[in-house]
């Protein structure tokens, strides 16, 4: 018996994926040209990400949008373009409302909560592409056991973003003149 060889991934300019793979129903994000399929989300994750879009869209409009899985244009390495979908991406209120995706510098904030099957794409991956894209605050929000997390980065040295010193209860989000205090435990169902 052979074995067949592995089938080299087709990449897409940025325009093949405005032409075809970021209008489709099922969820996609771009890695470096390669359009790659993003899991769905469990209840926890969706739920935490309801009452993170309810919180920031209370203490933050107009000026700031919160848009749950929207997708973010990172930019390119080598000519090949990053999209990524965060869980929520907290963007300037007066992007186009026409638009199917922001760029970075529009994004006051990015919000990865993690999933089981992604866990090293959401805490290494993703932040190391998202501080090197300039996005001013990551918060990485984890439901999945008996005691919630909430870790936020918020500053970028060198590149990528500086460990915070954290117990992972709480984490105070500042966005221009606004200071947001946040829970983990509120974050879950109740």
């Amino acid at each position: 018996m052979s074995i067949a060889p592995p089938v080299a991934l087709a990449r897409v300019t940025l325009a093949e994926w405005d032409a075809d793979h970021s209008q489709r129903d099922d969820a996609y994000e771009l890695v470096g040209g390669i359009p790659t399929v993003a899991p769905n989300e469990t209840v926890g994750n969706v739920r935490a990400t309801t009452r993170l879009t309810v919180l920031l869209d209370r203490e933050l409009r107009p000026h700031w949008l919160p848009l749950p899985h929207f997708a973010v244009h990172l930019g390119d390495q080598g000519g090949w373009h990053t999209i990524r979908q965060p869980d929520l991406a907290l963007v300037r209120g007066d992007v186009d409302p026409r638009g199917h995706r922001v760029e970075a510098r529009d994004v006051a904030l990015v919000v990865e909560v993690i999933s089981p099957g992604s866990v090293e794409t959401d805490a290494l991956t993703k932040r190391a592409e998202y501080a090197r894209a300039g996005i001013p605050a990551y918060l990485l929000v984890d439901v999945r056991g008996p005691r919630p997390t909430v870790v936020l980065f918020d500053q970028i040295v060198d590149g990528a973003y500086a460990t915070p010193d954290t117990d992972g209860i709480s984490a105070t989000l500042r966005i221009g003149e606004h200071t947001i205090p946040l829970l983990a435990a509120e974050l879950v169902s109740s």
